[in-house]
Order: structure tokens, then sequence, then C-alpha cells
């Protein structure tokens, strides 16, 4: 058995001395908590996002279901991952696979490769085309150099391009001059400990920079069918830096990371990426020009065969200019390049057609703000795209917000996206296991999937229309309504009916080929409310309704039986407080409810996530979290095109988070 990286006792011990040391010295840097105050109603509304146009504009002001989780949302929610921390995000599905593996998705779809959601850090999109999807597992990021998180709901595609079908994710790093200073992190508990180092200093006259080196572990879960413990551990270590330089008319951000991932007798990966954004105002015209590289290398998945290789390397290179305001109207424009090399090994008989191949991308938008009077608003925009996989794609938006007497706005918004094909549906010979059910008539099955040069790209056409207001100083609503059309939807198609494998064992074999042969509607909508009872007390409460319903093109048979609605809870609620109480103590409780998934026969759950943390002292945070506190370990999600006897059991969690500054 493999050394875990880090012991909790170790983690703790380790801590000790330091605190003993440091934590009653003054500190070398500022401190900078200070910073992550609890932001008022106001000051919220008056925050600076820019994912839903290509302009930064007030929260207020947005035509768009979004939401923003602050520095101070994300200290006090006491996740130790992404996919933990966007539950508490009002309309965001999310739901946990197994030590590793997630489901996140907005307004339905949800799947461990969720393939209509976009999701960037820093504007680099970490959205994997070889799987058409996100390996949350990948995306460890340090949680305390994030300085906030933004998500819309709903199409983005105007702004970001393909794939922004349902929603998109921006992350976005904290300045280094706010991580001056030194910091070690630490997690420790029975099934996860983590240890974090982070150092920031000056970078000549006009800069600063920060280097920080992460190492974790994810222990064991269960299998619901006997309780045995299967080796799902996950442990891995990366390390990164960021620099940020004032130039006077100019300002320049580098910033780079390399990690390795691994979890035993299943996959291993590694990567980096290295990503520059400059930027110059000029008067009251701005540009922007922002490229990173990616490196991904797949060394080792077991699902696709032992020996299944895979390294995806990207260039992306994008330029944007604001333009000074003339008359009514506020402009802005751009264009991309996009380069894809990608790597593919297979086991047979699973296998890529074209297992060596460079995808490339050539994009540009424009999109204009006009003022038609004090109080009401009209953006539109477009992006068009030509890509390897389906040529050239437009995809226009157009939002409409109006400001009323009131305080409330009162927003609608019509708009197009696309989503390309994945290389596995593109070009992929893939082989799939079915485990016994009353649908294969008692049989194990095996199922050739082959992927299609001739896909088309899936197609939204989104309605929504929203109202926000700020009621009293002590609470804020939000409403979204919204109706989707999908078209062209990929689907496996199942050619003819299944065969007898009489010999060594009898078995079912059924060969499919991927296709567009599905469309449907979604619709729904979504509640939220921000309430300050006191200035020491904050309560926000969510509610989300979705109904989906997909159906064949006409002219097809019937498709396959992998249906999406049933993938996606159609009911969500939460409740989040957040309390500060005497002698520097926090109380954080966040309670939810997920109504059932039919797909996979996992019913209905209410569970609830507590955090007490403690002010030490100036410099050292001490909490105790507890994670799926009400009931017993269940199933949140599938892994099965059948059934979800591959899931794992979630269970009760407990662990205590220390961070000092010095």
């Amino acid at each position: 058995m493999p050394k875990p990286l880090l012991r909790p006792a170790c983690c703790i011990g380790g801590l000790l001395p330091l605190v003993l040391c440091l934590a009653a010295t003054p500190a070398s840097a500022a401190d900078n908590l200070s910073t992550l105050k609890q932001m008022s109603l106001d000051e919220l509304a008056d925050l600076r996002v820019s994912i839903a146009t290509h302009r930064t504009e007030r929260l207020e002001d947005t035509a768009a279901a979004v939401f923003v989780l602050t520095a101070e949302d994300i200290r006090r929610a006491g996740a130790t991952t992404l996919p933990e921390l966007l539950r508490t995000v009002p309309g965001l599905n999310v739901a946990r696979i197994s030590a590793t593996e997630w489901a996140v998705s907005a307004r339905g779809f949800n799947n461990q490769f969720a393939n209509k959601l976009l999701v960037m850090v820093d504007g680099r999109s970490v959205y994997t085309p070889f799987f058409s999807g996100v390996l949350w597992d990948e995306l460890n990021i340090v949680m305390q150099d994030i300085e906030r998180i933004e998500v819309v709901r709903g199409p983005g595609g105007s702004t970001w391009g393909a794939n922004a079908v349902n929603g998109v994710i921006n992350i976005l790093t904290r300045h280094a001059e706010d991580t001056q200073g030194s910091q070690v992190s630490v997690v420790a508990g029975p099934l996860q400990s983590e240890l974090v180092a982070r150092n920031g200093f000056k970078a000549g006259e006009a800069g600063f920079a920060r280097v920080w080196a992460k190492a974790h572990q994810q222990d064991r879960l269960h299998m619901p069918a006997d309780g045995d413990t299967a080796d799902t551990r996950w442990r891995g270590g990366r390390a990164g830096f960021r620099g940020d330089w004032d130039l006077g008319s100019s300002t320049l951000m580098l910033e780079g990371e390399t990690f390795r991932e691994m979890k035993p007798d299943e996959r291993e990966y590694s990567g980096a990426h290295l990503l520059g954004q400059w930027a110059r105002t000029a008067g009251d015209s701005r540009d922007e020009l922002r490229g990173y590289f990616n490196r991904f290398t797949l060394d080792r998945w077991a699902v696709m065969g032992n020996g299944a290789k895979a390294q995806l390397d990207t260039f992306d290179l994008s330029y944007r200019h604001l333009f000074a305001e003339w008359g009514m109207h506020s402009l802005i424009a751009g264009a991309g390049y996009r380069s894809v090399n990608s790597e593919a090994q297979m086991v047979p008989p699973s296998a890529v057609t074209r297992a060596n191949r460079t995808d490339q991308l050539l994009s540009a938008f424009a999109e204009d703000t006009l003022s038609l009077a004090e109080r009401l608003k009209l953006t539109l925009g477009v992006k068009v795209e030509d890509n390897d996989y389906t040529g050239i794609e437009w995809q226009p938006s157009a939002r409409l917000r109006w400001t009323l007497g009131t305080g409330g706005t009162l927003w609608a918004s019509v708009a197009r996206a696309v989503r390309t094909p994945s290389i596995i549906e593109d070009s992929a010979r893939f082989i799939s296991f079915v485990a016994p059910s009353r649908l294969t008539g008692g049989l194990p099955m095996s199922v050739t999937s082959n992927g299609s040069a001739q896909l088309n790209a899936e197609k939204l056409t989104a309605y929504e229309m929203g109202y926000r207001i700020q009621l009293t100083p002590k609470l804020s609503v939000d409403a979204t309504v919204f109706l989707n059309d999908y078209d062209r939807l990929v689907t496996v198609d199942m050619i003819g009916r299944p065969n007898l494998v009489p010999t060594p064992t009898p078995s079912l074999s059924w060969n499919a080929v991927t296709g567009n042969q599905l469309q449907g509607q979604a619709h729904g909508f979504e509640l939220a409310a921000d309430y300050r009872p006191a200035e020491t007390w904050r309560l926000q409460a969510s509610y989300a309704y979705l109904d989906l319903n997909l159906k064949a093109r006409p002219g097809n048979s019937e498709i396959s039986p992998l249906r999406a609605e049933g993938e996606s809870p159609r009911h969500q609620a939460s409740l989040i407080s957040r309390h500060d109480l005497r002698h520097d103590l926090e109380l954080d409780l966040q309670a939810r409810y997920v109504s059932a998934l039919t797909t996979y026969t996992i019913p209905d759950y209410l569970t609830a996530d507590l955090r007490l943390g403690w002010r030490a002292t100036s410099r050292l945070d001490l909490a105790l979290n507890g994670r799926n506190l009400i009931g017993p370990a269940r199933k949140e999600f599938g892994t099965n095109i059948v059934n979800a006897s591959d899931a794992y059991l979630i269970p009760r969690e407990y662990y205590l988070t220390a961070n000092l500054r010095f």
C-alpha cells in the first residue's frame, strides 16, 4: 500500500511549532483579513463583474442570472474542493460520485463530464476537449488565493464562445499585492488531509509576486453493495506562481502552475500551464491581450484500458479593444485563435481513428451597449467561430435592462449558444459495460460506441427574464425564469438489436454510433434571497425548479435509453446561515434539499454542513468542519448507463482547518 502524502497528525504536529513561535510575534506583512470583511448588500450590488458581457459592470446592472462568491463567502464555506464550494451557488446542481469525481451543471444535463458548462480560471478555459467537460479533480486550486467566483446561469456563447451553453463559471485569483507575506494552511481529518504553503514578495519597483505549493490526499469511500472499501484514494501535489506589475498606463500579469494527480489502479495525470495578460488604458479606451499555453497528460485511465494514454497541448491567444463611448453607443470588439494538438493511445479493441490531430479555432466578436433612455439599456453581441469539427458557428445575443424607479432592475434576454463535439464523440471507438438488470434480461452487456465525424454542433436558443431588487437595507431578492430550446443534441444511437454471445459466459453485445437525434425543452425558475437580520448575522435562501423534456427528432427512430431528464433534480433548495458569535467565534450552517434522480433511482435527500471557526489571533484561524450531518451515507449520483451500482456512498465527515499568516 503506498504511503499517503500527508498524515493528519503530522500536519497538526508540524504546525504547532509555527504557532508557538509566530502567533505572538508581529506580522511581517499587512493583515489581509481586513479585506475579507462581509460585504453589505449595497457593496455587493456595486461589485464589478465581467462574466455576462465583455464589459465590466455592476452586479446590480447585469442582464443575466449572475451570482458572485466573494473571498469571505469562500473562507466561511469551509470547502476544500471547488465542487463543494459551488454547492452554495443558487441554481447549480452539484453531486459527488466518488472521492475524486463530481457532476456539476446548471439547468439540467448533469453528468461527470457535464458538457454544457464552461469553466475558466482567470479567463483560461479548463474545459477538456477530449471528453467535452471538466475534470474537477484536476482543478485543485488553493482556496485562499481566490478573489471571487463569478457564475452565470444561462448561455454565454456571445461572450465566451462555444460550450458556454447552460452556464459559465470564472474563477478569479487574487492580485499578488493582496497576498504579501507568508501563509501555511492545513486540512486534517480521517478522510482527507492537505498542506499549502505560500509566500508573497515584492518583484521589482513596480510589481508583486507569490509562489505556492500544495499537497493533498483524499481517502477511500465505500461501495453501497456490501460496504467493501474500494481503492479510490486520491493524492497529488502542485506548485505555482503569480506576478503583477503596474507599468504606468499598462499592467502585466503572469501566472503558471504544474501538477501531478494520481488515483492508484485507476488513473494518473499531470500537466502545466503558463498564462500572461497585458492591458493598457488610453483615455476612455482600453486594450487587452491574453495568451496561455496548457499541457495536459493522461498517463493512465483504467476505464479506457490499461495502457491508454493521451496528451493535449493548447495554445490560446485573444485580443479585445474597448472603444471610447460614442453618442449612445459603447462598443467593444476583438478576435482570438486557439490550437489544440492531441495525441491519444487507446487499448484495443478501443481506438481513436485520428490518434494524432491538430484542431484550430478562429473567432471574432463585437458587442454594443446602447443607452436607449436614462434607465433603459440594450446590449447586442455576437461571436463567430470557425472550428475544425462543425465549421462556422454564430452565437448572437440581445440583453435588455430597465432600472425601475423603485430601485429594482428588470431584465430580459434571448441568446443562441452551441456545443461542439468532443474528440471521443468525433473519432473514438469505445467499449463500455452495462451491469445486469431487468432491461438486459439479467445478462451483462457490452456496448461498442463509434464516433462520427458527421456530427453537428448542439444548439440552444434561450429566453430569460429576471428581476432583482433590494427591498430594504437588510433584504434583497433575485428571481429568474427561463425557457431553453435544444436541438441536435448528441446521442448514442443503438444499431439494430443486441446480439447474444453464448460463450464463455452468456452476455449481450450491442453496437452504437454517435448522432444528433435528440431535441427538447427545459423551463424553470430560480429564486434567491439575502437577508441581514443583524450586522453579525447573514441568511441566504434559494430555490430552483427545473422541468426537462427530451424526445427523438422528427424522422428518427427511438434513441438509446440513456436519457438526461432524470440526471438532474427537479427541485433544489438551500438555506445558509453565517453568524459571528462572541469571543471571535463564527458559526456557519448550510442546509440543502435535493429531489430524486430517476435515471439512477437515487431518492431525494436533506443534509447539512456545519463550520465552527475561531480567530485565535490576528494571524491564526482555526475551524472545525462537519459535512453531510443529516442521515446515513448515501449515493448522490451514478456512473452507469442503467443504474448507480458503481457510485460510492458519500459519508458523514469531520475535519479541522488551520490558517497561519506571518
